[in-house]
């Protein structure tokens, strides 16, 4: 494989659903634990900061009576005991430990991908990103929805392994192991801080 260089001038952090009501729920959380997931994710983050990168948080919510809800698969019953995620509530925020600064955008979506129902494109475009970090709760949800449109548009897309996770290890492995790398350069956190140009 060629060797990765990563610039800082044109690189974000996506923090993607990284929310209360998702990691902090009881939930599985599955290879790493919420613990080491949350802690992953807190190192990957402050060493973007101190490179300068551009971080931007994703969050999803929902209205309170649930009219903006995913309707349930075709053939299917709506899951019981979804998160509620419910706009305005603690459940709804960030972990505490990854809490966004003032000057770092928070995409609030209502979709699976933040490319869908959000403004985050405004951003990248008025940022010069073209290399997007992916991490994030969960790996066959956000941050594979993400990694998909992203790369439909053209982005550069690194996924951080070791700051995603999902409800079953198959199911993080799978998209970890066969599905990302046809689509991004999939590295622990060290190894992507590793490849950033000073």
């Amino acid at each position: 494989m060629t060797e990765v260089k990563l610039s800082r001038r044109n690189t974000a952090l996506l923090i993607q659903d990284m929310q209360n009501d998702i990691v902090k729920s009881g939930r599985p959380v599955v290879p790493l634990g919420e613990t080491v997931l949350i802690d992953n994710c807190k190192k990957l983050l402050t060493q973007a900061r101190r490179l300068d990168v551009p971080v931007l948080y994703v969050q999803v919510t929902r209205r309170a009576d649930g009219r903006d809800a995913p309707r349930p698969p075709l053939g299917t019953e709506m899951p019981i005991g979804g998160p509620p995620l419910i706009e305005g509530t603690h459940g709804a925020e960030i972990v505490s430990e990854l809490t966004p600064l003032s000057t770092e955008p928070m995409i609030t979506k209502h979709t699976t991908s933040p490319f869908n129902t959000t403004d985050i494109e405004v951003y990248l475009r008025r940022f010069g990103i073209t290399t997007l970090i992916l991490s994030g709760y969960s790996t066959t949800g956000v941050v594979e929805g993400s990694l998909r449109d992203a790369r439909d548009k053209d982005y550069d897309c690194v996924v951080a392994l070791d700051c995603c996770a999902a409800a079953t290890e198959q199911e993080h492995l799978t998209c970890i192991d066969i599905i990302f790398p046809r689509m991004a350069w999939v590295a622990n956190s060290d190894e992507i801080i590793s490849a950033f140009v000073i």
